[in-house]
C-alpha cells in the first residue's frame, strides 16, 4: 500500500512532503527526481527510503508455525486494501492512518486485520478486531507480537497491549513492540529485543489490576535477559490509545515517564 508523505515523513528521495509516496516494501514514487523505472502515474520508482527492513533471523527451536500460510495470507490482503476503508478504520480509532498502514494494518470485509510476528521476525498468525471492538485470530494462527514494518533504531522502544497502542506509540514516535494481550508472549518480545539489538524498554501497562500484574511478570522475564525496563501508565487513561486521542504529545508523555524508575 502507497503511503502518501507528509510533512513529518517527507519524501526520502526529495524531502519534499507533497505530492509523492512511500510503500512499506522499502520502494518511494517520486514525482520530481527521476529514475529509470516511470510509473503510471508520471513519477519515478526508487529503492530508496532510507529506512531498513526488520531483519530476520534464523528460525528459533520452540516456536510453532502457524496452521496456515500467514505471511502470503497478510501479503494477499494487502494487496486489496483501500484507503477510504482504512481512513474509516483510522477515524474510528483515532488514529492516524499512516500509522495503522506501518503497523501492517489491513481490512478484511467488515474487520480490521494485523499481522503477529515470533521471535524471529516471522509472521505467525493474523489478529483481527471488528466494528464493536471484539478481537479474534484467523484459524490456525499463532499468537505473536505486533510490529512496525521498519525498525528506527533511533527511535525510544515502547512495549504496550495490542496493535491500536502500538499504533498510539508509533505515532508518538516511539517504536512499538505491542503484545497479543497483557500476559503471555514473553519469549517472543525477549527474542524481538535481542534480535533488534534493544537493551533498554519502557514498558505501558494498560491502567488496570491485570494490565499491571502482566507488565510486571514481563518486566521480571526481561531483567532476567539482562535488558534494562521501566514500568509506566498512560497517566489515568485506560490505555495509551485513550491517552493519544485524548491529545497526548510526546512531551507530554516524556513528561509524565520521565520520573520512572529503571531496573537492571
Amino acid at each position: 500500500m502507497w503511503i502518501r508523505v507528509s510533512r513529518a515523513n517527507p519524501c526520502p528521495v526529495c524531502n519534499r512532503p507533497d505530492w509523492c509516496g512511500y510503500d512499506d516494501e522499502g520502494a518511494a514514487c517520486c514525482m520530481r527526481v527521476s529514475s529509470d523505472m516511470p510509473a503510471k502515474n508520471g513519477g519515478w520508482i526508487h529503492n530508496a527510503t532510507g529506512a531498513s527492513p526488520l531483519p530476520r533471523a534464523a528460525p528459533a527451536s520452540g516456536y510453532e508455525s502457524p496452521d496456515f500460510d500467514a505471511d502470503r495470507w497478510w501479503h494477499a490482503v494487502r494487496r486489496v486494501i483501500t484507503w477510504d476503508k482504512m481512513e474509516s478504520w483510522a477515524t474510528q480509532l483515532g488514529l492516524p492512518i499512516e500509522t495503522l498502514d506501518i503497523m501492517g494494518g489491513c481490512h478484511l470485509g467488515t474487520m480490521l486485520a494485523f499481522p503477529m510476528y515470533d521471535g524471529t521476525g516471522e509472521i505467525c498468525g493474523i489478529r483481527t478486531r471488528n466494528r464493536d471492538g471484539t478481537k479474534r485470530a484467523v484459524t490456525g494462527s499463532r499468537a505473536g507480537v505486533f510490529l512496525p514494518a521498519y525498525h528506527d533504531p533511533e527511535a525510544k522502544p515502547v512495549i504496550c497491549e495490542g496493535p491500536t497502542d502500538a499504533a498510539a506509540a508509533l505515532a508518538l514516535g516511539f517504536y512499538p513492540i505491542g503484545r497479543p494481550s497483557c500476559s503471555g508472549c514473553e519469549r517472543h518480545v525477549v527474542d524481538t529485543c535481542r534480535r533488534l539489538g534493544i537493551k533498554k524498554v519502557t514498558l505501558c501497562a494498560d491502567d488496570d489490576s491485570p494490565g499491571i500484574a502482566g507488565a510486571r511478570k514481563l518486566g521480571d522475564v526481561l531483567q532476567v535477559a539482562k535488558i534494562s525496563v521501566c514500568m509506566v501508565t498512560p497517566c489515568g487513561h485506560k490505555d495509551l490509545r485513550d491517552w493519544f486521542k485524548a491529545g497526548a504529545t510526546r512531551a507530554m508523555v516524556d513528561e509524565q515517564w520521565s520520573q520512572a524508575k529503571w531496573r537492571g
